[in-house]
């Protein structure tokens, strides 16, 4: 996943953005300052009302979306970030695009009372596998 991934499927304001330095309007009206540094890390620094706040350094994508959350909500919300490459981990003979679908369909259709695990992905992986093997996909 990344930032810009992250920002359009959860609907935030990119107030400016230049690729690398992007100005984000949160949910509450904050504004935060979000830089991708060349080793693909990030800064992320609240700007709200010209004041800084403090400033994370070289922390992953992962983190970033943490604090995103903790600046709108404080630390009462969590979340976790499932990767194609969690996916692949399981089975590494999926194409990107077949193990896309894997998530994609994980999160259409789990259960919610379980939720997404190891076990959801492996389900969903072997419907994708069905899917193929009868020409569906």
């Amino acid at each position: 996943m990344t930032i810009d991934t992250y920002l359009e499927h959860y609907g935030y304001a990119a107030i400016r953005d230049d690729g690398k330095h992007k100005l984000v309007q949160l949910k509450n009206l904050k504004l935060v300052q979000i830089e991708l540094s060349e080793d693909d890390s990030y800064t992320i620094q609240e700007v709200t009302q010209g004041n800084a706040g403090e400033r994370w350094e070289d922390i992953s994508i992962e983190t970033v979306i943490e604090h995103i959350q903790m600046l709108e909500g404080g630390n009462d919300t969590f979340a976790k970030i499932w990767h194609v490459d969690d996916v692949l981990s399981i089975n590494s003979d999926l194409s990107r695009e077949r193990a896309r679908l894997v998530l994609t369909m994980a999160m259409n259709n789990h259960d919610a009372n379980i939720g997404i695990n190891w076990e959801v992905l492996k389900e969903y992986i072997d419907r994708v596998l069905e899917m193929a093997a009868a020409g569906i996909i």
